[in-house]
This record gives structure tokens, sequence and C-alpha cells, in this order.
């Protein structure tokens, strides 16, 4: 066979994958596709997420390669996946083929037993992780299951050593204490490492969910933008990919100074220690809402109220170190994020992750995990299990044991009676048992937990009559065959120290078996939303907060049916929309989940217009009008609803969250503007649309940062215009007094002309200051010398690094100026050197800066010794003196001046009680305790 007939059968393969793609896609109806090696997925084909996965799937089965799981996302026609098999083919997939009972991941991820330990109860997530790296740093944190035979371990010890290094990148980028820092990025080490390395410089991550695909890329970042708008993030860390848009996202986001990829925050050195005055109180970062029913909110959670929240949860489900999660989640998901991950950190559990585009992919990865690892707990939302159920076959299971499971957690949307019972069914000859399966119920305004089964037991499903239920809101419990009844499936007892009410619409509570609005409190509760005064009004009923969800309690536990906000009022009958979309999904030819029903405007005396969108990939106008009659008989023989409008729509014209949560209010907004049928545009057409709603924003932008180099640059030039001539008299002019005055006039021009203000608090103490004291100064910037020699009206003698003096000029500029080298790279040689200096420099004013050095990092270091033995022998007083604002016009390792003003606070003198060691030590701590107070600062020592 020629190249080119080879090329061509490949080519008819891949065509042929695609068909078989759609038409399974369609419940099995088969059609003629005009499907090319051309076609966009999303676009022309309607492929979204799960279908693209099913399309891996079946292209790896016809060509018997091993797919990158990236092509989830980056693979916008079928040629792109031709053009992946074309590269691989000829090699052997390192996946075992269907019907091998080996496990897809390898012997070698499995781990031995792991020592016992007892942790104190933490206050902080920071004090969490320091905990864990001082008792073991070489145990494993977690296992992220990259890929096929890519498992990855993470060490407490190695992930504290990644968060000190982005917390010094992030301080090198102007990051300052209560900042706001997003994390656009997908599931892996550099997510952990942002997200501690965040909260390690005591500042506030935003977890983002990562862009999916590139024909979304407009509606993604303006959707991002409000998000990050609302957060006012100084600094993004997304993907490369992301960061060659930074100016596009910046002209959206004002606050927004630097995107940054995992690289870029790399590439310092790490800090010496996480900043330290982190009070539990603090907001330990954003968990931003879905937006199913709204914009996102974000909710602010502190590390009080996560530690409550983990604490409940966890003694509802008795979990031990012998526990192992398994976790396919999304990490800017707060079940993913909190209700695992972090949940893990504060037990020690042994955590495994696996990226939601390997799941999407290979859901079986999630069960053999399990299987490898001896997986104890794990999540999904009720999609997750459906998907098992659709795409697992009986020989990908083969070998298969997940009696390890004992609790999967069923949450983070509506939980299908039908999907519980399915699956406990259909995987228990694996060994899930049925008391396995755990609905549960939780909010991010709550951290994520508010309700779970108390004990392990088959899932509890309520059959009501439905009539009583939609038109007098009373749960009534039916024959559990009655065809017509409502199922609600028990989502179990609020978690300990918490509560939960059912109350109607004047707020007034209601008794079992009624249903209403849900409220809940408890230590978990938010304190409300960040930057968001008017919808954190509308979550708080006194001490008592919305939930925005609906449902009954029958034996003190919970039942959902919906939300307000979604609930449609129709001939005085509640109609709950999730009931009909699911009815609707199950009819050929429309797209299971990609149904949404709404109430929109009025609709005479019955009520608010009912109205159904369903997606289709059928593009045949006889079809659509077959589908119309087809829902609006499935409406009224099923659930005895008549629906005024049914509307037929392309693939992925329904919104949706980043959790795959319909978007209905979005929904009803495109369609009373009739924007529902969008056309989706090229991605350059959306930069496009981008670059001209942000180009005031880029200009501004622009301006700004040529202002920043235009300043930087007079401060450079004023240097020298200033220093040389200073300099050059210094050189010149006899006596020690008149060589300080000039360099002292010359630092108080250069502030002048840069326009740095210096405010000075305790002035009358410098005018006099004793002949022979000690006066010591926080160290923060290059800048401090300057800012010092300004503020001083009497000379001093600096005791400096000997190490300047070998820079000539600078090394005669500093001798004329009587400064004093010193080494100080121990105390001891502090300790001799200061009694050298003692010696000879009786009846002088030293000036030292005790710390040696500094960083970008806020927080004062450190004290070396030599001062305070100088104070101590020469027995006189030590001046304490506090700068602030000397690390942000210069911070370190940046040579770009900004503007800003710089404030000296003069303490009381400290006398030094004697002449030896102790006394020092004393002095030091008494000095060090001072300036820690006036300085505002965190203490680097802990």
């Amino acid at each position: 066979m020629t190249k080119q007939e080879d090329h061509d059968t490949l080519e008819g393969v891949m065509i042929r994958a695609v068909n078989e793609t759609l038409q399974h896609s369609a419940e099995g109806a088969s059609r003629a596709t005009d499907a090319t090696l051309d076609s966009q997925l999303d676009a022309d084909l309607g492929l979204d997420s799960l279908t693209r996965a099913e399309l891996l799937v079946n292209v790896e089965r016809a060509f018997s390669v091993q797919l990158p799981e990236e092509l989830l996302n980056d693979a916008d026609t079928p040629r792109d996946i031709l053009d992946a098999v074309t590269r691989l083919r000829g090699e052997h997939p390192r996946e075992q083929t269907r019907g091998s009972a080996a496990s897809p991941i390898g012997e070698d991820a499995k781990t031995s037993d792991r020592e016992h330990f007892t942790a104190p109860a933490f206050r902080t997530l920071q004090e969490a992780l320091l905990w864990h790296t001082r008792e073991h740093p070489l145990r494993t944190y977690l296992h992220w299951v990259k890929s096929y035979e890519d498992i990855r371990p993470l060490t407490f010890g190695d992930l504290h050593k990644g968060a000190l290094r982005v917390a010094n990148g992030l301080f090198q980028n102007d990051v300052n204490q209560r900042d706001t820092v997003a994390l656009m990025l997908p599931t892996g080490h550099d997510y952990f490492y942002g997200f501690f390395g965040t909260l390690y410089a005591n500042a506030i991550p935003v977890p983002l969910y990562p862009p999916m695909r590139a024909s979304q890329l407009e509606e993604h970042l303006r959707r991002q933008a409000a998000v990050l708008n609302n957060a006012q993030a100084k600094v993004m860390i997304t993907v490369p990919e992301a960061k060659r848009l930074a100016t596009l996202i910046k002209g959206l986001v004002p606050s927004l100074e630097h995107v940054l990829t995992p690289e870029d925050v790399w590439a310092h050195h790490p800090l010496d220690r996480p900043v330290t005055g982190v009070d539990p109180e603090d907001i330990a970062f954003l968990q931003y809402t879905s937006g199913s029913t709204g914009d996102p909110k974000g909710v602010a959670l502190t590390h009080t109220n996560l530690f409550a929240n983990i604490g409940a949860a966890n003694a509802v489900v008795n979990v031990s170190q012998d526990d192992v999660f398994v976790s396919w989640l999304p990490l800017y998901h707060d079940m993913g994020l909190i209700g695992t991950c972090l949940s893990s950190l504060w037990y020690g559990m042994h955590l495994v992750i696996i990226a939601p585009q390997l799941f999407l992919t290979r859901p079986r990865y999630w069960l053999w995990a399990i299987h490898q690892f001896g997986g104890t707990l794990s999540p999904a939302p009720n999609f997750g299990y459906e998907l098992c159920l659709a795409r697992l076959e009986d020989e990908d299971m083969e070998g298969l044991d997940l009696s390890s499971w004992r609790v999967a957690f069923n949450g983070a949307e509506a939980v299908s009676p039908d999907t519980v019972k399915h699956f406990s069914e259909r995987f228990e000859r694996w060994g899930f048992r049925p008391e396995t399966m755990s609905p549960v119920y939780g909010l991010a305004e709550n951290c994520v937990a508010l309700t779970f089964p108390e004990k392990p037991r088959d899932p509890v499903i309520d059959v009501i009559d439905r009539d009583r239920f939609q038109e007098q809101g009373e749960a009534v419990p039916v024959d559990p065959h009655n065809e017509t009844a409502l199922r609600f499936v028990c989502c179990g007892k609020p978690v300990p120290n918490h509560e939960i009410r059912i109350v109607d619409n004047d707020g007034t509570v209601l008794p079992e078996r009624h249903e209403g609005s849900l409220q809940f409190k408890g230590p978990s509760a938010t304190r409300g939303y960040y930057r968001n005064p008017e919808k954190t009004g509308e979550l708080f009923d006194g001490d008592w907060l919305n939930t925005g969800d609906r449902g009954y309690l029958a034996d003190g536990e919970l039942y959902l049916s919906g939300r307000n906000k979604d609930l449609i009022v129709r001939a005085g009958r509640n109609i709950y929309p999730g009931e009909i979309e699911e009815a609707v999904g199950k009819l050929d030819k429309v797209r299971s989940g990609c149904v949404a029903a709404f109430g929109a405007g009025i609709g005479g005396r019955t009520g608010e217009k009912l109205v159904v969108v369903a997606e289709t990939r059928e593009t045949d106008e006889a079809i659509h009008r077959q589908l119309r009659e087809a829902i609006g008989r499935i409406a009224m023989d099923t659930l005895g609803i008549d629906v005024d409008e049914v509307v037929v729509v392309k693939p992925h014209s329904i919104p949706k969250t980043s959790s795959g949560k319909l978007r209905r209010n979005d929904c009803r907004q495109r369609y009373e503007r009739g924007e529902l049928e969008q056309k989706t545009l090229p991605v350059w057409r959306q930069l496009i649309h981008l670059a001209r709603s942000s180009w005031r924003q880029q200009a501004a932008l622009a301006g700004r940062n040529v202002g920043r180099w235009l300043y930087s640059g007079w401060c450079w030039l004023t240097l020298g215009l200033t220093g040389i001539p200073v300099w050059l008299l210094v050189n010149i002019v006899p006596g020690r007094r008149a060589r300080w005055q000039i360099s002292r006039y010359g630092a108080r021009l250069l502030g002048l002309l840069t326009g740095t203000w210096l405010s000075v608090d305790g002035e009358e103490k410098l005018r006099n200051l004793p002949a022979g004291c000690v006066i010591v100064v926080n160290h923060a910037s290059y800048t401090d010398a300057l800012v010092t020699t300004a503020l001083l009206p009497v000379p001093v003698s600096y005791v400096a690094k000997v190490e300047l003096m070998g820079f000539r000029p600078l090394g005669r500029y500093l001798k004329l100026l009587d400064v004093e080298p010193v080494d100080r790279t121990s105390d001891e040689t502090s300790v001799r050197a200061s009694r050298r200096i003692a010696d000879r420099a009786r009846n002088r004013r030293l000036l030292f800066f005790p710390e040696g050095s500094f960083d970008a990092a806020p927080g004062l270091r450190t004290f070396h010794m030599g001062a305070f033995m100088t104070a101590a022998v020469l027995k006189e007083p030590v001046i304490p003196v506090a700068l602030k604002g000397t690390r942000q016009k210069l911070p370190a390792d940046r040579w770009n001046p900004r503007p800003g003003r710089i404030e000296a606070i003069v303490g009381d003198p400290i006398m030094p009680e004697g002449d030896d060691w102790a006394s020092a030590v004393k002095l030091r701590d008494e000095a060090r305790r001072a300036i820690l107070e006036m300085t505002g600062e965190p203490d680097r020592l802990g």
C-alpha cells in the first residue's frame, strides 16, 4: 500500500469514527451526515465535552493508539485528531486493551501502610501544611494520576518548598498582603503550589476554571472578567496559552497588573518562611458560585469556616488516616477543593487526584484508581455516575474491585433516583455496596457540606402525591408503584453544629412535609459575598442564610425539590423544570442534558408562559417540527403540563456553568432577546470583539505603564543629577559634619524631585540624639539609607556590610562619611566587630540595619547581635526607628521605583542593663518588639 492510499484509508476510518459518535449520541438513530475532516467539532457537529470524549475513545479503538487527553480541549476538527493519530501511528498504546483484567494504573502506584500520627487542632491552612512539613516532610500528600503510567506523587515537604517559591514570586510581582490572586490552572501540582503559595504570602486565592475550548473564548473571558473585577485581582497565575491573551484580559480587568505562568512565579528563590500574622477569622480564599441562577458571587470563607465544615462533615463520615480520598472533580469547585483536597490536608489522608478531562475521556480510570489505591472516599455529581453507566462496558471492569469504597458522595447537582438505583445495581458485582451511595447536599455559602446521611444505608427515595405537592406544597407519601408520583432523594440531616429549616414566602417556619425555602445556619456559614453588599443583604434573614433552594423535611431529613428562581408557577401549580428536562432529554434526537425549561413573561390567567428549549444536531425543519410536537405530548402525557412554546436549537445554544449546570436565567434572557441561536464566531473574530470592547482600558493600561517607566527613568536621572555633585562635594569639602549635611541635603533634594513625601513621627527626638547612641532601623529596600540620611539632622556613622567598601567610587564615598564596615555573617563575628567598633566609636552616633539584608516579602527578619552588643559595651541607649513605605518605593530585585510616600517613626530610647551577652539579647528583643509594633509588619520569626 502506498503512503497516499494509507492516508486515504486513515481519513475514511476517521470519518466513520465521527459518524459512529454522532449516531450514538443521537440514541442510535441512523441519519446522513455531512461531516468532513474540516468540520468544526462544536459549531458544525455540536460535540460537547462528553461527546468529544466519546469520539476520542472511538478513534483510539479504531486505530489502536493512545491519544493524549489534551485533545479533548485542543482539537477543533477531526483533522486535528487525525494528525495526532498519524504522529502516534505505529506505537502501541500503554493502556491495557478492552477485556484485559489488568488495571490501567501501574502497579508502582500502590502505596504501603502509612504511619499514624496525632495532629493538633489547626487554626489556619498554613498551620496545617507547616505542621505536616515539620513532622513528616517525606510523607506523600497526594498522587496525581496525570495519564497512563504517569502518576506523580507530591510530598508535604515538596509542596511546602514549592509554595515558598510561589510566595516570593508573588511578592516580586507587587502582591501585598490580603491582595487577591486568581488561579486559572488545570488539575496538577502547579495548582497546589499556586494555592498554598498565595496563602503563604498572606494573600487571598481566587480559584477560576481554565478555558475549555477556543470556540467559547469570548464568553469565557467575559464571564471570568466579571469574577476578576469583583475580586479586584492584582495577579493571575494561568497556563501559557492564556498568558498570550494578557493584554486583552487586562483590558477587561483594570485591577489586574500581572498575568503569570507557574514558571514565572518559580523564577525566584523561595522565601525562608511563610508570612505570619494570619488570623483564623481572615478570609482563606474566595469560592465563586457556579452562577446557575445569576452572575457568580464570591463567597468569603475564613479559616474558621473551613475547619468547622471539614470537622463536622468528617465526624459524620468517621474519617481516619486510613482513608484514601480519590477525586476527579475540578479544583476550582468547592467539593473538589474543600471536600477532598483541604479535608485530606487536615486529616493527613492520602489523596489521589485525576484530571477532569481524563475522567471525561476514560471514566473507567476513576474506578480503577479507587481499585488500585484502595480508595475509601470519592465524590461525584450525579452526571459522573451517569457517565459510568453510559460509557463503561463489562469488559472494562474485569478484575475491578470496588469493595474498599465505603462512601460515594453524590452531590453538587440534583440527585436522580434512577441514577442512584441503577449505579448500585450495575456495579454491585464489582464490590460496590448499595449503602456506599451517599446523596448529600451542600453549597459554597456553607463552605461545602450541609447535610449528610447519619450512617451508611441504602439511599432513601420518597414517593409522594404529585397533585398535592404541586398545588398545595404537601409531600404526602403514596404507593411506591404509583406511576404519576413524584420521587425525591433524601440528602440526610445537617452536619453537627449546623441547623436547617423550611420557611414560606413570609418567613414563617413550616412543619415537616411542607415545601418551602431552605435556610441554614452554623459555624461554616460565610460572612457574606465579597464586595457585594446587595447580594449579601439578600443572603441573610437574621441569623439564618437563604440557600435559594426549595425542599421539605421528613423525620428531620432533607428532600430537595428545586431552585426558587427556577420554579415555574402555572395555573396555581408549582412546576419544577428539572422533571420536564429529564423527560424531554430521553427523546430520540434530543441531546441528553441539553434541555432547559423556564417561565417567561405572563401567560394570561394561567401564570407564567412555559418555554422548553431543546438542543438537537438535526437541521431538517421537518424533524424540528416533529420534535416540537413530541415534546408537547410528552410534557402533557407524562407530567400533565401544557407547554406554551418549544424552541429547537443547535448544540451549545443553552448556556451552562463551569460545573455543567444549566444557566436557566441566562437561557431565558437569550430567549427573550432572540439570541438563542447566535452563530459561533471564529476565534479571531472573538478576539477582535474583545479588543474593541476593551480598547479604552487597554489604552489606559498602556498609558499607566508608560507613566511608570517615565517615572522610573526620571528617578534614576535625578539620582545621577544629584548624586554626582554630592559625591564631588563630599570628596572636596573637609569635615565630617559638612560632608554629612551635603549628603543630607542631596537626599532631601532627590526626594523632592521624585515626589517622595517623607513624614516623621517623633522628629524632636532626632534633634536631641545622644552623642554615643546606637540607632537601629528596619531594612526593606535600597532606599533605606537615602531615607535615613535625609531624615537625620546630625551626622551618624553607618555600620555597613564590608562588601560595599570594595565598590569604587562608592567605597571612597562611604569612607569619607565615616562608615564602619563589618562582617555580619554570624553572631560570633558580629560580637567581635561590635567590640572593635565600640573601641573606635565612642561619642559617635552609630546607625545599624540589624536585619542585614532584605527581600520582597513583608515582615521583620532576624536581628543580628552586633548593634546591641555595641550598645551594651558602650552603655549607650538604642534608638529604634521604623521605616514604612520603602519596600513599596523600590522592591527587592526590582529597579523601577514607584511613586509613594514614606513614613518614619522614632521610638523611645532603650537603655542596656549591662555589658554582657544577656543584656545585649534583651536589648535586641526590646528594640525588635518596638520596631515590629511601629511598622505594623508581620513577624518573620513566626
